[in-house]
């Protein structure tokens, strides 16, 4: 028994050995065949999940990770740092994009073979990587509007190949409309506020002029200006303050209500549908453009970073 108690720790050492050297780190054997089995998984659920000869697809698979190492290293180095709470995020948006509960998501994760745990991990990795890249790359992408304009081009090319000369347009809703903000404070706490902005709201709908109104009570910047926002297409306000704006028809003031900024009072004053549509084809070639220089940077810039590191490969010559 003694014997068999010595020997299980020198296999298990065994047989979960370092494959590769990368600066100061590792990948071991256990992380790389757990990272193949992932990819058969995988690929045994696609109809066309045609994998590479074993040995090719080992080294393809080392070579991924050693890059990610590369990566994960230089991103601890420079600071980034990411939260639990970003982690949890992340897979409950994955579990919603996958119509599933968390916990039935998390049990069908476990039901392939695969860690919750190291799911987590992997998915931690990956956000801080996001953000290296975000950093050292995507920040400094300039698309230039020569670049939109030929990209424009094409895509009129290709519509007109595909659909003649159909016409398409992408009409906006937009709400004009005016508010009046104010933060807490020392000498101004939430309930008096709120008791203010009522106050306030019983002169407008008396009939008193909302931008003087805004100019003597707002801490928003738009004050000078008596409050106004102009027009806002959905989405360019914080939700809470898009619901609120949503339910109200033109010429009505809401209750005092709060947002992560404070507390408003807001005013609808028109809605209209506008033809949004070069906008929208303009910001379209915008990230095509976008999207095709990060691609050739990222991989430009992952060169680099592998011929930099100290990269010491250790698999068995039969791999």
């Amino acid at each position: 028994m003694l014997l068999l108690a010595w020997s299980l720790p020198l296999m298990a050492a065994e047989l979960d050995r370092v494959v590769a050297v990368v600066n100061d780190g590792v990948v071991l054997r256990s992380e790389l065949d757990n990272q193949i089995r992932e990819i058969r998984a995988r690929a045994a659920g696609q109809a066309n999940g045609r994998l590479p000869p074993d040995d090719v697809l080992e080294r393809q698979v080392l070579e991924q990770m050693i890059q990610k190492e590369i990566q994960i290293q230089l991103a601890t180095r420079t600071g980034i740092k990411v939260s639990d709470d970003a982690v949890n995020q992340a897979i409950a948006g994955i579990a919603r994009r996958n119509n599933m509960r968390l916990e039935d998501f998390i049990a069908a994760v476990e039901a392939q073979g695969l860690s919750y745990q190291a799911l987590r991990e992997d998915i931690r990795d990956d956000i801080s990587i996001d953000q290296l890249r975000q950093r050292e790359i995507a920040r400094k992408i300039v698309v230039t509007d020569r670049e939109i304009a030929n990209q424009l081009e094409t895509l009129e090319g290709l519509d007109d190949t595909e659909n003649g000369a159909e016409d398409k347009k992408m009409m906006v809703s937009e709400t004009r409309a005016r508010h009046i903000l104010m933060r807490p404070s020392v000498v101004m706490d939430e309930a008096k506020i709120r008791t203010t902005l009522a106050d306030v709201r019983s002169q407008l709908v008396a009939g008193a002029d909302f931008a003087e109104l805004a100019k003597q009570y707002s801490e928003d910047p738009t004050a000078d200006q008596g409050g106004e926002l102009g027009w806002l297409p959905r989405g360019a306000t914080v939700p809470e303050f898009q619901q609120v704006m949503d339910a109200l028809e033109p010429g009505q003031v809401s209750e005092p209500f709060r947002s992560r900024f404070g507390w408003h009072l807001v005013q609808v004053l028109e809605r209209r549908q506008r033809d949004a549509t070069d906008e929208a084809l303009r910001e379209q070639a915008r990230q095509l453009v976008f999207q095709r220089k990060l691609e050739e940077a990222t991989a430009a810039w992952v060169r680099r970073l592998r011929e930099e590191a100290y990269v010491e490969i250790r698999l068995d010559p039969a791999s």
